[in-house]
């Protein structure tokens, strides 16, 4: 998988709300602005010739999240890259990120989190900038409605991505549980698990040669959100374990992928 295809693939969601407001009996969210930390590591081992390769890639991001009344029962929704950066050890090839600080996308969408509409500043004809917008769209953890302790909730995503020689298909399917109240960072909050299914295929391009490319994996996350409408942090982990097939000489090569997200409230 290309650096800048993960690097897509990390940008992290979730949700978000305001503080000192009574609790509520059902997950929703709040009006309110807040500033959150997101910290992605993807870790990437192969195993070629003989030979084990294995390298970091480090994202981390600092996203402004708004939310504002909009009508009697949905909110606008305005979220800002205020800054992003990149590296790697040891070093590679990555991608430039400086054009996506500012980025912006703002939109409509339901207390449970359901986007209705969302438009964005970046540049149309760049894919990995709309591969951003799209990511940043999915910020939030989309309840359903009524969400209380122990609601289980399922929602299947498939995507694919036409990109630079590349045809990939893309499934999720996230298992949510409001599994019970606890304390976390000093308010009273939902504590959400998530459970993740992935695959993958299709054909890349890498080296200038063309790749076929299957791969499976899964992903456990634990999500708090304050009684009162605040997403306060996350942490999450993903483990995909991919065959890549060189078609002009049909040598297999076994990939394995780990990431570790952590996204903080920092105000």
């Amino acid at each position: 998988m290309s650096s800048g295809r993960t690097l897509a693939l990390t940008v992290a969601l979730c949700a978000l709300g305001a503080a000192a407001l009574p609790a509520q009996s059902v997950a929703r969210y709040s009006a309110g602005t807040r500033r959150y930390h997101l910290i992605s590591v993807v870790t990437r081992a192969e195993d070629r010739n003989g030979q084990h390769n294995e390298f970091k890639v480090t994202n981390e991001q600092i996203v402004s999240v708004a939310l504002a009344a909009h009508g009697k029962d949905s909110l606008d929704f305005s979220y800002t890259m205020d800054s992003s950066s990149i590296n790697s050890d040891p070093p590679i090839t990555l991608p430039d990120i400086s054009r996506m600080k500012g980025a912006q996308v703002h939109g409509v969408m339901g207390p449970t989190g359901k986007v209705f509409t969302y438009a964005s500043t970046a540049d149309k004809n760049d894919p990995d900038m709309q591969n951003l917008v799209e990511g940043m769209s999915r910020f939030l953890v989309v309840l359903p409605q009524n969400a209380k302790h122990g609601s289980t909730w399922t929602d299947t995503t498939r995507n694919t991505v036409e990109q630079n020689g590349a045809h990939l298909n893309l499934t999720s399917i996230v298992t949510s549980t409001i599994i019970d109240d606890t304390t976390f960072n000093g308010q009273t909050a939902w504590r959400v698990q998530r459970n993740i299914l992935l695959s993958m295929g299709g054909t890349q391009s890498a080296m200038g040669q063309s790749v076929d490319i299957d791969g499976k994996g899964t992903g456990q996350g634990i999500y708090y959100l304050s009684t009162s409408g605040v997403y306060l942090g996350s942490t999450s982990t993903q483990n995909m374990q991919m065959m890549i097939k060189q078609k002009e000489t049909g040598e297999t090569v076994p990939v394995s992928q780990a990431v570790t997200s952590k996204v903080e409230l920092i105000n």
